[in-house]
């Protein structure tokens, strides 16, 4: 053989060595890999001819994943060094096809055999991609994906410890003394396939179902496609049901536009528990913590969704977390009117507003459940002793207005029935603003009356919307809260008297107008406190404040107040934080001399004080000095002994509030002063 032969020879099984061992290589690596395609020797002549397939553009059944990517590099390097000798070794004799295009064929042997093997197959993975890419698109839309799944769980919910599971690690708050406690669980598609016997079996003995929820990016609302399961197979096996939907409602229609799409959910459905209205923030949501709405219109929110539920016969349930209750909603008015859900993941909650569920955590583990790793919400349920609570299941017939029964019978009424009773006198009502979003309202006691109702104006609405009823005709005073700064407020009262049956009406009082303050002080309750030109951390800081440093209160703005404060000696309009504020009222103080050597102190009950700080006027320095600092929030007196007598005394008080291990104080009240006796 010449020279020159010999070396094309040698060079030709070069190349051909490198073309085979890089296949090897990686087929070895491939089967280390999850989820990719596993290439063994023997397969090795198909992927090759993969590889030249991928390069004939004409071949629709070709699924490009499974391209080996990595072998067509290497082969593509030797191409490029050795280009001539490549296409002497794979020319083969080539023929037309009837569409025109040029294959070999061996290439067209193999490609129609792999047609023929695996058409439906590439069919059936395409719309399995198609479905996984659907639903991920509807979970990246579910509010519930953050906090249902566990992923995460909002510092609003979150208490100083985590509790599980063990229910007698749990300490319930003083005034459910006596109450029956029963547990349960709220459930949702995160929580998987749930096995109702082995829940029920396990002590669980009531749940909320959710059936659904509104988009956190789209608004769009959709339906829990376990939601139908679960609420039969939880009644099949005696656990009482109600139902939930995940809000993101931003104004009063869609919350009751999602009232009417949860009603419809549970149509056909066994429903012995509340219908709940889960209002929680979803971090970069449409409703989130930065979402502009006041407090005021949040509390609107859940009220519209609540009465729109309420007319439909059921019984509607709040559900928030314990930041959002204390500081985003009036969760007191809510409360008068219904039921509240605290979530506040704690073995002792210090939640002090009205509830009648607590949830408590999200990692509970029940018998029967065990998707989202076995982890699911658990409850408890308070029922006060002497009660036999039942729920509204779709009947109007649970409205609490009063009104005539259709009759049911053409036989004429006895003369023996009883006479309806005599109506109560209308009583006298008079009102003051007792803060910047409080409504004190007040009225004389009426003789034989068994309570009464309080209306006030709803310009929206052009009439007089009832807001409370008293069942107690010995009460004569309510705050109406949640209530706007600087807005002048209409109200009217009437009583009523129950007696065999059937009750009697006054008729409604004039009407009291009531302005609530225009400002309102407060004390910042940290250090470092930054003053914002906007409500939003993004907005320019323009001062800092320290500690128990006071500010007057302008108004609100979502989850911050506007603030009046001076930078530079001019009075500037600021922003801060909620947060970052305490509101405590001063006491009212009274002075009396009560011996020779002793005076006494009386002040009214401070809302939320932990204690007051009583100071004594001192000629001597000429200032005001501590004589006693009160360490309970429930006491209203004290008696300053070891005094001259026949001598005056000055005195002044203030409350305070423990906040993060700080006092934050009032201001104090005006001096009282009182002589001891000769």
């Amino acid at each position: 053989m010449k020279r020159k032969y010999r070396f094309i020879a040698a060079l030709l099984i070069l190349c051909m060595a490198m073309t085979v061992f890089p296949e090897r290589v990686l087929a070895s690596e491939t089967e280390n890999t999850e989820n990719q395609k596993i290439v063994t020797q023997e397969e090795e002549p198909k992927t090759q001819q993969k590889e030249e397939e991928a390069s004939q553009p004409d071949n629709p059944d070709e699924d490009s994943s499974e391209q080996v990517l990595p072998e067509q590099e290497e082969n593509e390097d030797v191409s490029e060094e050795k280009e001539e000798s490549d296409q002497e070794v794979t020319a083969d004799p080539q023929e037309p096809e009837k569409d025109g295009a040029i294959k070999s064929q061996p290439q067209a042997a193999e490609q129609d055999k792999d047609s023929e093997a695996k058409p439906q197959e590439t069919d059936e993975e395409k719309e399995k991609e198609a479905k996984e890419e659907a639903v991920s698109e509807a979970d990246l839309d579910d509010p519930g994906r953050g906090r249902l799944s566990g992923e995460e769980i909002p510092a609003g919910f979150l208490g100083s410890s985590i509790q599980t599971r063990a229910a007698a690690k749990i300490t319930h708050n003083k005034k459910f003394a006596g109450y029956t406690i029963k547990q349960g669980i709220d459930v949702s598609k995160w929580n998987g396939t749930i096995d109702w016997k082995k829940v029920k079996s396990d002590g669980i003995e009531f749940a909320f179902v959710r059936t659904s929820y509104r988009g956190t990016k789209t608004g769009k609302l959709a339906k829990d496609e376990t939601a139908a399961t679960n609420m039969k197979n939880a009644a099949a096996a005696g656990v009482k049901v109600g139902a939930y939907i995940f809000s993101q409602a931003i104004t009063k229609a869609e919350a009751e536009q999602e009232a009417e799409y949860l009603l419809q959910t549970v149509k056909g459905y066994k429903i012995t528990m509340p219908l709940v209205f889960d209002y929680e923030y979803y971090s970069g949501g449409r409703f989130s913590s930065t979402t502009k709405l006041s407090r005021r219109e949040k509390t609107d929110i859940c009220l519209a969704f609540c009465n729109k539920i309420k007319k439909a016969g059921y019984t509607p349930l709040v559900y928030a977390n314990k930041s959002m209750l204390g500081s985003d909603l009036y969760a007191s008015e809510i409360a008068a009117k219904y039921p509240v859900w605290l979530a506040h993941y704690t073995t002792s909650t210090n939640y002090t507003g009205d509830y009648d569920f607590w949830q408590y955590t999200s990692t509970g583990k029940v018998s029967g459940i065990t998707g989202n790793s076995g982890n699911v919400d658990m409850n408890f349920w308070y029922i006060k002793p002497g009660t036999n609570p039942s729920f509204g299941t779709g009947s109007t017939s649970s409205s609490t207005e009063v009104s005539t029964p259709p009759a049911t019978s053409t036989t004429p009424a006895k003369p023996s029935a009883p006479a309806a009773p005599k109506a109560p006198a209308v009583p006298k009502l008079t009102g003051k603003a007792s803060s910047y979003d409080k409504v004190k309202l007040s009225w004389k006691k009426v003789s034989g009356a068994s309570g009464y109702e309080l209306y006030r104006y709803d310009s929206s609405k052009k009439k007089y919307v009832k807001i409370k009823t008293i069942s107690s005709g010995s009460t004569v005073s309510y705050t109406d809260t949640g209530r706007s700064m600087g807005k002048t407020y209409k109200y009217k009262i009437r009583s009523y008297k129950k007696a065999n049956g059937k009750t009697a009406y006054s008729g409604q009082s004039g009407a009291v107008s009531v302005k609530t303050a225009s400002t309102m002080t407060g004390k910042t309750n940290g250090t470092n406190i930054n003053v914002r030109s906007g409500p939003s951390t993004f907005k320019k800081r323009i001062k800092k404040l320290g500690i128990n440093t006071g500010v007057t209160i302008t108004g609100t703005s979502g989850s911050w107040y506007r603030v009046s404060v001076k930078v530079n000696g001019k009075k500037k309009t600021g922003y801060i934080k909620k947060t970052y504020i305490t509101i405590i009222r001063m006491p009212e103080l009274t002075a009396t001399a009560s011996s020779k050597s002793k005076i006494k102190l009386k002040w009214n009950k401070v809302s939320g004080a932990s204690g007051y700080q009583i100071q004594r006027y001192q000629a001597s320095k000429k200032k005001y000095v501590t004589v006693k600092t009160i360490k309970k929030g429930s006491t209203t007196s004290y008696t300053n002994s070891g005094l001259k007598k026949n001598t005056t005394y000055k005195y002044r008080i203030r409350s305070y509030k423990t906040v993060r291990g700080k006092k934050i104080y009032s201001y104090y009240c005006s001096a009282k002063s009182a002589k001891t006796k000769k």
